[in-house]
């Protein structure tokens, strides 16, 4: 969860209201924000959300509290004034760091609280959703000392100098890669890159080096900087539309008048856009989840206090969300919000009003009859995680990408999908323990997601046993002999039919079927395999559908 400071003065500037430090701990509880520690002015407080990138400055907080309070219910917007601020994006850049969006806000009077703060959302939201500048870096500019129309293009890496922030003297941009502390942080992102991207002006002023480094010409913002240039790069435009949209709008809760910049692109595009999305939500369905009877009115006022903006129709609302709340995909997330507001000191525990006993799932029973046969061949039963990552899920076991369900949000590139299938979780347990004895004979029974349109949460779960078996001598042969124990034992009939699969030894692999059905496959993973996982033995594998055994 990301932390941020935040000084409680300037809180209550933005909000026009103080507060006592008892009464801001319970707001910022509203807004799923809590205080870690009070340090006089200085607040740290954590972000519980990691989907609420909007609430990751004092404006953004701010903007939340007002709604709280009661100073502005209704729905955040911002004006966009229309200007000829022109950024042309070469082709270049295309195979490197392909797009941007882009703004410009004027009018501004930067304090040192302000500056802190729109450093720290820099930095926050480059770290996190922009996972440390891959996907998205940011570049905040003195607009003032920018000649148009600017150029987003690229450079040899000895082609080009300029002063880096935070320096005096020139230098070229192999050697800002390789000597300035930004350079030595991120210069991996640019591995292997002929060319690195830059921003320059008309005067070819070079504004920045994304996701690099700023200039110390044009991109210092001080006490004296009244209008800015933002710029977004990266490699989605969705994602980097919504940093833009909570960086500028940021800039406007202290003032800023925000005016448009056309990119021009293949396709001419105009940023900012503050797009909102709408959702239909019935009372009825409100009161059934929360066990409440509210009344249209008291919903409207929840709601119009989160900032949310809302239309009534007879007993069904349409609730207009803002373009920063990008957690609300579902009416539950509304219904949530909803709760969280009319505080949950305040619903009244009803006790059940039926007598039930417990007992175990009949799934548990028989993952437990499973696990004891596995167990009395000497195999142990690992547990992984359900999340996972496409290099593990496809790369390494020589797979073409396929649909896969993907975070919207990863923080982790370790962590940025959900796993489509059980065996690379086994792989990668073994390639962590190579030091450790062998034969090794491990199995997992657990769940994997695939997408699924037709769901209502476009993903379906199934239930897989996997197992791995690891020495000298694995072999294809070993792994039939203990397919051949578990269907026996469940007095199923079975054959096995050659099939080659990628990451498997050609005519070493075979289909599993029960009567017509193919139920899972088995193989002796490839040299290829088991090089891309530095393993150091043969690796023979089974993976099924648990419920066909039964």
């Amino acid at each position: 969860m990301p932390t941020i400071e935040i000084s409680k003065k300037d809180i209550e500037k933005l909000v026009k209201k103080p507060f006592t430090i008892e009464k801001l701990t319970e707001l910022l509880e509203m807004t799923k924000v809590s205080v870690e520690n009070v340090e006089k002015d200085k607040l740290i407080v954590k972000i519980e959300d990691t989907n609420r990138a909007d609430l990751l400055s004092t404006e953004g907080i701010a903007r939340e509290l007002k709604g709280l309070v009661g100073r502005e219910r209704k729905l955040a917007t911002y004006p966009v004034e229309k200007s000829s601020f022109i950024v042309k994006v070469s082709h270049k850049v295309k195979s490197i760091r392909p797009f941007t969006v882009c703004a410009v806000v004027k009018d501004l009077h930067f304090t040192e609280k302000f500056i802190e703060q729109i450093v720290q959302l820099q930095e926050k939201l480059c770290d996190t959703f922009g996972r440390r500048r891959k996907e998205a870096a940011i570049g905040i500019y003195d607009f003032d000392k920018i000649k148009w129309p600017i150029t987003y293009t690229t450079y040899k890496p000895e082609a080009l100098s300029f002063t880096p922030l935070g320096l005096v003297e020139k230098l070229n941009l192999k050697q800002i890669v390789e000597k300035h502390e930004k350079g030595q942080a991120y210069g991996h992102l640019l591995k292997d890159k002929k060319e690195y991207p830059i921003f320059i002006d008309a005067d070819k002023n070079v504004l920045s080096m994304p996701p690099i480094i700023n200039s110390d010409y044009s991109g210092k913002i001080t006490e004296k900087t009244k209008n800015v240039f933002i710029e977004v790069s990266g490699f989605d435009l969705d994602k980097l539309s919504h940093v833009l949209n909570i960086t500028v709008s940021a800039l406007a809760e202290r003032g800023g008048k925000i005016y448009s910049v056309i990119i021009k692109d293949r396709k001419k595009i105009t940023t900012p856009f503050f797009k909102t999305k709408s959702r239909r939500i019935k009372l009825e369905e409100i009161n059934s989840l929360l066990g409440l009877d509210l009344k249209p009115k008291q919903v409207i006022d929840l709601l119009t206090k989160l900032r949310y903006g809302v239309k009534q129709t007879n007993n069904q609302f349409v609730v207009e969300i803002p373009f920063y709340r990008q957690d609300i995909i579902h009416n539950v997330d509304l219904i949530e919000d909803i709760a969280i507001n009319y505080g949950f000191k305040n619903f009244k525990p009803v006790e059940p009003k039926m007598y039930t006993t417990g007992g175990i799932l009949e799934t548990t029973k028989r993952k437990a009859q499973i696990a004891d046969l596995l167990t009395g061949l000497e195999f142990q039963e690992i547990a992984s995680f359900l999340l996972s990552n496409k290099k593990e899920q496809f790369d390494n076991v020589n797979m073409k990408k396929g649909e896969i369900v993907e975070l919207i949000n990863p923080y982790s590139e370790t962590f940025t999908c959900l796993r489509k299938w059980l065996l690379p979780s086994l792989i990668k347990f073994l390639s962590n323990n190579t030091t450790k004895d062998y034969p090794q004979k491990i199995f997992e029974i657990g769940l994997t997601t695939e997408p699924s349109p037709r769901a209502e949460t476009k993903t379906k779960d199934n239930l897989k046993l996997a197992l791995a078996i690891s020495h000298a001598k694995a072999n294809f042969t070993e792994a039939v002999q203990v397919l051949d124990y578990i269907l026996k034992n469940k007095k199923l009939e079975y054959s096995l039919v050659p099939k080659d699969y990628p990451y498997f030894i050609p005519g070493r692999s075979a289909e599993i079927k029960i009567k017509d059905k193919i139920i899972g496959f088995i193989g002796e993973l490839s040299p290829q395999t088991i090089s891309n996982w530095n393993l150091k033995l043969p690796v023979s594998c089974i993976e099924i559908d648990f419920n066909s055994l039964f």
